[in-house]
């Protein structure tokens, strides 16, 4: 059982290796080329995506910044360009603003 144990442990760090070294690796074969760009493909995706999310992150900070300051005058232009901000970041990644009906209703 335990030799199974090791034998199973060599095999999958035999496999680690492999695939670090068809990342890393230079003059591949065409199957080895095609792995390799799915697998860079999917790094720098989640790269994209963490830049997106820091972006957005800075952007409510300085919202919450703005909304603590004293001088009304400052909040007021600070909102405008954060919107201005937001409407910005909303359009480099393709997010369509949904502008619907306002329905008021009266509550008694």
């Amino acid at each position: 059982m335990e030799l199974i144990l090791i034998g199973s442990m060599l095999i999958i760090m035999a496999l680690i290796f492999v695939l670090a070294m068809i990342v890393k690796g230079s003059s591949l074969r065409p199957l080895e080329q095609r792995f390799r760009a799915l697998i860079t493909v999917a790094k720098d995706n989640d790269e994209e995506v963490e830049d997106k999310y820091s972006e957005a992150y800075e952007i409510v900070m300085e919202f919450g910044d703005l909304l603590a300051a004293e001088k009304n005058l400052e909040q007021y232009y600070g909102v405008k360009d954060i919107y201005d901000r937001v409407e910005e970041f909303r359009a480099e990644n393709n997010q369509a603003v949904e502008k619907d009906r306002v329905i008021l209703k009266v509550v008694k």
